[in-house]
């Protein structure tokens, strides 16, 4: 099973467990509020990664920490630019696995889950018509 392969089966695994937990709460006595930005609250991430990396915490300054080439002309879009080159077939590791690992690295103990919740909605958003999961995307902000 390749990696890419492997992300997919987990977002669907995670994106089921998601709604048999929202089944669940739903038939409690007191069930509490499903923090799903976007969907039970307010979006404060709609452009996904921009939205949260400002200041001093861009997408740019964290790529100049890694000392990661120039893409001020080729990223116009993060992180939909970014995938042009971060994928299985081109041989650089995937954004999936990027974006995860290091948003989930530390486990409980990551700042992506105290002070965010760890929401996956912070950077994929879903069609509460159809359940279709995409990524977020916004222009670059630097």
């Amino acid at each position: 099973m390749t990696a890419r392969s492997a992300w997919r089966v987990a977002s669907i695994s995670l994106l089921g467990a998601a709604v048999l937990l929202l089944g669940a709460t739903a038939h409690a006595a007191d069930p509490p509020k499903a923090y799903l930005p976007g969907i039970t609250s307010t979006d404060q991430s709609p452009d996904g990664c921009v939205s949260c990396h400002t200041g001093d915490k861009t997408v740019k300054k964290m790529l100049d920490a890694l000392k990661h080439r120039d893409m001020k002309d080729m990223v116009k879009s993060v992180p939909e630019d970014c995938k042009s080159c971060h994928n299985e077939e081109d041989g650089l590791e995937p954004m999936t696995l990027i974006a995860h690992s290091m948003h989930y690295a530390k486990g409980s103990k990551s700042e992506f889950v105290t002070r965010h919740q760890g929401s996956c909605l912070h950077c994929h958003a879903v069609s509460t018509g159809s359940g279709h999961v995409t990524v977020k995307s916004g222009p670059k902000n630097w």
